[in-house]
């Protein structure tokens, strides 16, 4: 279970948040009112022409060409509430950087260009054609900076004669320092048998056997170094990679690269949960499954015990 947030979030929320969110709603209100004073009427009249056309219309061509017109005016006055889709986006941005703000951390709505790389370079995700990264959040827990993102990974595929993409990764990408030095490289993958090894011969790493049972069942290891993988992977590290594992709510990998931990957590949903700009913004109940989120950053460094005191 992911541990409670700090006990200073409730005042925090109740002094900072609240009062700010009521402003927000009126404001949400608005601007809702706005688009649907101008979406509605044409929506309406798409409606009632599309209604028309299949009705008084003989002429196949014609009958047609009318309903495609209709389809179209109402694809015009649907587009016209995308102003509250453009305030709920900036509110939620708002938000965010808000509640990461108390927790000590930075957010930005998206992460740096090529924020992927360390990842993509130790084969830790699987193939993609399409990459979305969202959530940027970078800070400290007990000195051990870190920094992470939402990423949702698709493939191309072809279905039906046409070109469609298939969701193959949705969940968190994360890089911790880690506090014993090393000079190679060492993965930490989901047991994949032969796609595991395929995957990095080419890097110059071979499997490496441990005597954890319950460790070698989820992960297998490679690495270029087998004296330096032991090192890392001490019966304790092992043991607390399993138990992270097992609070992490998906699958998990892993690779020692530079001087970090990198993390991928496929928990095939989204993070850092927001409001819709169509209901009430009042209705926090989005925020507890938010904090408890934030929440699991702490976690991760805690379980693992990364702090540079334990030297793992």
């Amino acid at each position: 279970m992911t541990p409670e947030p700090d006990a200073g979030f409730e005042k925090f929320f109740a002094r900072e948040i609240a009062p700010w969110i009521d402003e927000k709603e009126a404001e949400r209100k608005l601007v809702l009112r706005r688009a649907l004073w101008r979406a509605l009427p044409v929506i309406g009249l798409g409606l009632a022409a599309f209604g028309a056309s299949s009705q008084m219309i003989a002429d196949e061509d014609m009958r047609g060409f009318a309903l495609f017109a209709s389809v179209a005016v109402m694809i015009v006055g649907a587009l016209l509430l995308t102003s509250v889709l453009t305030w709920g986006r900036n509110f939620a941005e708002e938000l965010s950087a808000k509640v990461f703000g108390h927790f000590g951390y930075e957010y930005a709505p998206a992460p740096p260009e090529g924020f992927l790389l360390p990842f993509d370079r130790c084969h830790l995700l699987p193939g993609h054609d399409r990459v979305s990264l969202e959530d940027h959040v970078r800070g400290d827990v007990d000195g051990v900076p870190f920094e992470l993102a939402e990423a949702f990974l698709e493939k191309k595929v072809r279905r039906d004669k046409r070109d469609d993409y298939d969701l193959v990764f949705r969940g968190l990408v994360a890089r911790y320092r880690f506090p014993k030095r090393f000079s190679g490289r060492t993965y930490i993958l989901g047991d994949r048998g032969l796609f595991n090894a395929l995957g990095h011969a080419g890097a110059g790493a071979e499997r490496v056997r441990l005597e954890d049972p319950r460790f070698e069942e989820r992960f297998e290891v490679f690495s270029g170094d087998q004296v330096e993988a032991r090192y890392l992977l001490t019966p304790a590290f092992m043991e607390r990679l399993v138990r992270l594992s097992d609070v992490s709510g998906g699958p998990m990998q892993a690779a020692f690269d530079g001087d970090e931990l990198l993390l991928v957590i496929d928990g095939r949903r989204g993070y850092f949960a927001q409001p819709s700009p169509w209901r009430d913004l009042r209705r926090n109940d989005h925020i507890h499954a938010f904090v408890e989120d934030i929440a699991f950053i702490r976690e991760i460094a805690e379980v693992l015990k990364l702090d540079t005191e334990t030297r793992v």
